[in-house]
């Protein structure tokens, strides 16, 4: 069935562009006149997208414009093409989903609609690159940024351009670095995600979104907002796991798949910790002698990298007005604990360069080799060490992600003791963690305050990533006060990379859980959440499954919490697990559609839509703002 559109109102557009925009030279100030021109049509068939208005790069008298247009009752993304009769009509898309003629001004203009939803990748790839690669996205280097991780890309996608746009304007720095997920947890190859069932809820690709279909989504929405300022495409967390040397291999060989697949991001980040020898670290329970770490050593390195890292790392460094000496002994043991991970980091980091130039893409890559995983806070040291050995390898990391003791989606401890008013404490949050020296030094050397010796621990971390034109990177960034916020903006003078994820789903959720009880999105949240505890009951979430009772002991049913508190309020279980719900099906839908979750919330109304994404855009902004200072 074609699009419901109305002729008069196609050639009401036509006639707009036309007067606007022929014999002109396109900008912002144009397309906003004609924003405001089309406004006034009061359309109600189709909905135009003024910020995309772009000509054809080979035939200037044909035009393109995203809009929406109604099938079947809804809403269905496409490109509309306006080319005269009397000039050539450029063929760069192809299979329209519907043409029209129309007379504007006595002349008679072809007006095509081609398919331009996010799974219509070749005709979005198309116009990216042969239209206008303004829209394409390009590695972030020493760029700020808030880099936006879209479980959800649809939804989220057009709130947090939106939000760049805000920031842009507001505080004159472009933050935009979105289409941003796991590559290997939150998404895979569209391969993996045909076979998967919906019963294992921790399995790869839970939020139903693949490498691919992720990657085009950044692409639409860039499209769509006008965006031409550049932003990042971030395949975040390619993640290298097992625990034989087989499964190591075949975890490798799956992680060069997934980069493959995203051969048109332009940031790659690596997640080596399960490589990491922790017991090569003092601070572990039961750490190596110094000769068990002498021997490792040797194990572990090559008589060739074992001169050459000794030798590399016998020299002081001086950083600011800080100076740092490794012992010998501290080498091995910081060439223990990292050098498995560093050295399939140079093995990760050759792959992406081999695979960008089998594609033929330039423009290279940002390279963000990821520490953050470890169990053990990381210090300047160790931060040094591990940027300083890729440096000198010829492999340099962009971004570098600390463990500043985040955890996913839950605020940052302001006191030792966990209170009604405070939340959890310092103490508590750092329970069975391998932190045992934080409690002490904050009591110590920051008289109890915890915020005020992350603050310093962040300046000291920056201070050795910009010593590299490295940009220290920000995980785990969902959930954590303005407070937090403020003192990594200050202790890194801005030069930050901050992630978010989680809370941008959390959010579409608020909204659903909202609702009128018995309403249809109502009972549909709840259902997902009954879901979660059914999977808790059977042990499908590990240690973590146990926490599904315990929240509901407390009566906090589905309450996620109150975002502007970090949710710390709230039943962290659902807060946690719940997004893992979206990639599995709806088993218990009383109208027998057991549908994946994902597939549902996809078709969310109009006015809850634009609820979600204004609560999303409020939310990047304001994490500006106090990132900003």
């Amino acid at each position: 069935m074609g699009p419901q559109f109305k002729t008069e109102e196609a050639k009401a557009i036509a006639e707009q562009i036309m007067q606007e925009a022929e014999g002109q030279t396109l900008n912002d100030q144009l397309r906003d006149r004609l924003a405001k021109k089309l406004a006034e049509l009061n359309l109600s068939s189709l909905k135009p997208f003024c910020g995309s208005l772009e000509q054809d790069p080979n035939h200037g008298t044909n035009y393109y414009m995203a809009v929406d247009a109604l099938v079947e009752g809804a809403a269905v993304a496409l490109l509309m093409q306006i080319a005269p009769a009397s000039a050539p009509i450029s063929e760069l898309f192809e299979k329209p989903f519907g043409s029209t003629w129309v007379q504007v001004k006595g002349k008679e203009i072809l007006i095509n609609f081609f398919p331009f939803s996010t799974r219509d990748q070749e005709n979005i790839r198309a116009f990216a690159r042969w239209v206008n690669p303004a829209f394409l996205p390009r590695p972030q280097r020493s760029q700020p940024a808030i880099a936006a991780g879209n479980r959800h890309p649809e939804i989220s996608l057009p709130a947090v351009f939106a939000a760049y746009r805000t920031i842009l304007e507001k505080m004159h720095v472009n933050m935009a670095s979105t289409v941003q997920l796991s590559a290997t947890r939150e998404m895979t190859t569209e391969e993996a995600l045909s076979a998967r069932d919906g019963e294992d809820p921790t399995a790869t690709g839970h939020t139903r979104v693949s490498i691919r279909h992720l990657y085009h989504s950044g692409l639409w929405a860039a499209i769509r907002s006008g965006w031409r300022e550049g932003y990042t495409a971030e395949a975040d967390h390619f993640i290298v796991s097992g625990n034989t040397p087989e499964e190591i291999e075949h975890s490798v060989e799956a992680v060069k798949t997934a980069i493959r697949h995203a051969v048109g991001y332009t940031k790659f980040t690596t997640d080596t910790s399960r490589l990491f020898e922790l017991s090569a670290d003092l601070r572990h329970p039961h750490p190596w002698s110094d000769s068990e770490v002498r021997t490792k050593f040797q194990q572990v390195l090559s008589e060739d990298e074992q001169k050459w890292v000794l030798g590399e790392f016998s020299k002081p460094y001086l950083i600011g007005e800080a100076s740092y000496n490794f012992s010998e002994n501290e080498v091995m043991r910081l060439a223990v604990k990292f050098g498995q991970s560093l050295k399939l980091n140079e093995e990760l980091f050759d792959d992406i360069v081999k695979t960008k130039a089998e594609e033929n893409l330039a423009g290279g890559f940002d390279f963000e080799p990821s520490i953050d995983e470890a169990e053990t806070l990381t210090t300047a040291k160790e931060l040094l060490f591990y940027m300083h050995w890729l440096k000198a390898r010829g492999r340099p990391a962009q971004l570098c992600p600390p463990n500043l003791g985040f955890k996913k989606r839950q605020a940052y401890p302001v006191a030792m003791a966990t209170s009604a008013k405070n939340g959890v404490g310092l103490n508590d949050y750092c329970h069975g963690k391998m932190w045992p020296d934080l409690p002490e030094r904050v009591e110590r050397d920051f008289q109890g305050n915890p915020l005020e010796e992350l603050a310093a621990r962040v300046f000291e971390l920056a201070a050795v990533a910009k010593s590299f034109d490295t940009t220290l990177s920000i995980h785990s960034g969902s959930g954590k006060q303005a407070e937090v916020l403020e003192r990594i903006g200050k202790a890194t003078a801005g030069r930050v990379n901050y992630k978010i994820s989680g809370e941008l789903q959390l959010q579409l959720f608020d909204v659903l859980a909202g609702q009128p009880q018995g309403s249809r999105w109502r009972l549909l949240i709840e259902r997902m959440a009954d879901r979660a505890e059914k999977f808790a009951a059977a042990g499908a979430f590990g240690y973590e499954s146990e926490l599904a009772a315990k929240y509901r002991e407390m009566g906090l049913g589905y309450y996620l919490g109150d975002s502007a508190r970090g949710r710390v309020d709230g039943n962290l279980f659902l807060v946690f697990w719940l997004g893992n719900m979206v990639g599995t099906r709806d088993v218990n839908s009383p109208d027998g559609d057991r549908r994946f979750f994902k597939e549902k919330i996809d078709e969310l109304p109009e006015n809850l839509l634009q609820e979600v994404r204004s609560r999303n855009s409020r939310y990047v902004v304001w994490l500006a703002e106090h990132l900003r200072g």
